[in-house]
């Protein structure tokens, strides 16, 4: 709780539902999310620099383990959890399986929050420099660098693909 022990209310849009919560405003949001069941966000530093609490506020990778709560009023959260859509995997999850992207799989969430970012903040096909320009400040303990990279790019040489499949992408 803050000095003056005030609590707030914020409404916001958390992984496509709205939401009212409630508590200290300084206090972080990946405590809130967490506190909401939302697992897959995950706090490592403490101090914004490493990446894993990584989430899209406003579509914008933020590091949920340094933005205090009064932040989150009328924003829009998306959490792993959201990127899917019900069983069915986004096309950034699943590549990220299907390239081995991971292996601890703890770092994976942020890397998938800046990766999706990225993705759709571009267009064309990525070179590796600019997928590490875009994942710069994400740190992966197991050393998954190149597998999350090669993930990604394939990822943006795929764009369309699912939704015209006439074109003939390549296979990933």
């Amino acid at each position: 709780m803050n000095e003056m022990n005030e609590e707030i209310s914020v409404t916001c849009r958390i992984n496509g539902e709205d939401v009212a919560l409630h508590g200290d405003p300084a206090g972080s949001t990946v405590s809130v999310l967490r506190a909401r069941g939302l697992f897959g966000v995950r706090e490592t530093c403490g101090l914004g620099v490493c990446g894993t609490c990584t989430v899209l506020l406003n579509g914008e990778p933020v590091s949920s383990c340094i933005l205090p709560m009064y932040a989150l009023d009328g924003g829009t959260i998306r959490t792993v959890e959201g990127a899917a859509s019900g069983d069915t995997l986004s096309a950034l999850q699943q590549q990220f399986i299907e390239s081995q992207a991971f292996q601890c799989s703890f770092c994976t969430p942020g890397f998938l929050a800046s990766a999706q970012a990225l993705l759709d903040q571009t267009e064309g096909e990525l070179t590796r420099e600019q997928v590490e320009s875009g994942l710069q400040g994400h740190l992966c303990r197991c050393g998954s660098y190149e597998a999350i990279s090669e993930a990604v790019r394939i990822c943006s040489r795929n764009r369309g693909c699912a939704a015209d499949a006439s074109t003939g992408c390549p296979a990933s």
